[in-house]
């Protein structure tokens, strides 16, 4: 064993280092049974939030006085619920976004994603975002096993339109596939949802990020997800996508800040549940009952609510309520 590795340590052991630095275990067969089936490192993962800071910020080994192994155990459900949450109702964005995409396309050309004279191109960031998308495709394409890509082999002598292709990608060849889809296509999804194109297409970045911790089973709660193009109040006060600019003005931060706080976890389910109101998606009032639930923790100096970006008063917004 490398002599830098920690040593292995039982269940029961680890739950003797999570007392050692303050937390109080009220039961330890229970304390055991959670990790037992919740990996110590995944688990510890939720208990930054209750570790006690130095006078410069940096977080210590002890946990603040009066935490319980059950106030991390209730945000470790919360955030797991939440994610699977989330994840199903993305999942219903995704393939709304997969349908408009593979008509709009398919009105242009059944073949649209092999020709890049008729696809937007221009510029650094589209060619590449073209030159991802034909490689990945290409390998999603040969690899998929439906039944509709192997009828369209043999029906079609191995050309599939793009309708078809749209539901074998994966949601990074597809948002690339938006992102060299002709601007008249883009702008059209774009208006149906109410945005613009340069905003959506920040949108499914952001999205794409929280998308892949939802599926991968990460901590989803109190990140920092990659800013969004907020909407902006226009000259001659005309207002971008009014029920989330009524959102963003709850921050109460300068102009130059609104994208940071819109970049936490409820700004992105801020973006989602508008997006599948504005689509006509799927029913959305579940988004709002969680965070309505969201734990009560009473331990000082944890406020799950400001670590998840929520301001006061969202709950009365016309998105919200």
């Amino acid at each position: 064993m490398s002599s830098n590795m920690k040593p292995f340590k039982t269940y029961e052991q680890q739950v003797d280092v999570l007392q050692g630095r303050g937390m109080l275990v009220g039961s330890r067969e229970h304390a055991v049974q959670v990790l037992e089936r919740v990996n110590y490192y995944r688990f510890s993962g939720y208990s930054y939030a209750f570790r006690q800071k130095a006078g410069s910020g940096q977080l210590l080994d002890t946990f603040i006085p009066g935490t319980t192994f059950e106030d991390v155990e209730t945000l470790y459900e919360y955030d797991r619920n939440l994610r699977f949450l989330v994840f199903s109702h993305f999942s219903q964005f995704e393939v709304y976004l997969r349908s408009r995409l593979g008509y709009l396309l398919g009105e242009v050309d059944p073949l649209i994603y092999e020709d890049e004279t008729l696809c937007d191109c221009q510029g650094n960031k589209r060619k590449k975002a073209w030159n991802k998308f034909t490689r990945k495709s290409k390998d999603l394409i040969k690899a998929s096993k439906e039944a509709f890509v192997e009828h369209h082999y043999k029906q079609y002598g191995g050309k599939l339109p793009v309708w078809v292709v749209v539901e074998v990608l994966d949601f990074g060849a597809l948002q690339n596939l938006y992102s060299v889809s002709p601007r008249n296509v883009r702008e059209g999804i774009a208006k149906e949802l109410e945005c613009t194109d340069p905003q959506l297409a920040t949108w499914l970045n952001s999205l794409r990020v929280v998308r892949n911790i939802c599926a991968h089973q990460g901590r989803l709660y109190n990140k920092l997800y990659p800013e969004p193009y907020v909407p902006r109040v226009l000259r001659g006060g005309r207002v971008e996508s009014p029920k989330i600019r009524e959102v963003i003005d709850l921050f109460g931060v300068p102009q130059d800040e609104e994208n940071t706080e819109m970049s936490k976890t409820f700004g992105m389910l801020t973006l989602l549940k508008y997006l599948m109101d504005q689509g006509g998606i799927g029913d959305t009032e579940s988004l709002t009952q969680i965070l309505k639930e969201r734990p009560n923790i009473s331990v000082p100096g944890v406020d799950i609510s400001r670590a998840m970006g929520i301001p006061q008063g969202w709950e009365e917004t016309r998105l919200w309520s």
